[in-house]
C-alpha cells in the first residue's frame, strides 16, 4: 500500500518491520513498515491483511500472491477488456466477485470508518 493511502486512512504501522521491495524495473527500496491484521472489507467478506507500506509506489494498493493464496482468487478476463476477480472467505467459504478498474481510472476511494478503524471502498460521487 502506498504511504499516501496509508496516511489518508490513518492506519498505524510498525516501522521496525521492513522488507527490501524490488520493483518491476529492478530497483530495490525498503518498505516503511508493516500494518498488522488490518481488516479489509470486500463485498460482505472481511479479510485481515498484513499490509506493507511503501513510499511513493506506482500503485495505491497491490495485492500479490499471499492475497491470491488466502482468498483462492480467480481472475476472469473478457473480450471487451473487462476483468473480474472472484475471492473466497477462508473462514466461512463465502464467495464474492468484484470488478477491476483500468490503470489510472480511480472511480472509488478508500474511506476509513472512525468507529471500527476498518476501511471501505466508496464512490467519489
Amino acid at each position: 500500500m502506498s504511504d499516501t493511502i496509508c496516511h489518508n486512512l490513518g492506519l498505524h504501522y510498525d516501522p521496525q518491520i521492513q522488507l527490501n521491495m524490488q520493483s518491476a524495473n529492478g530497483t530495490v527500496n525498503k518498505s516503511l513498515g508493516l500494518a498488522r491484521n488490518m481488516p479489509c472489507h470486500v463485498g460482505d467478506i472481511t479479510l485481515y491483511l498484513q499490509i506493507h507500506v511503501i513510499h511513493d509506489p506506482a500503485y495505491n494498493i497491490l495485492m500479490g500472491q499471499p492475497f491470491d493464496v488466502l482468498t483462492k482468487s480467480i481472475v476472469c478476463n473478457y473480450a471487451n477488456e473487462d476483468q473480474t476477480i472472484t475471492i473466497c472467505n477462508p473462514n466461512s467459504g463465502e464467495v464474492t466477485t468484484i470488478p477491476t478498474l483500468p490503470r489510472g481510472s480511480h472511480k472509488h476511494r478508500l474511506k476509513p470508518d472512525k468507529e471500527t478503524q476498518n476501511f471501505h471502498v466508496t464512490s467519489k460521487n
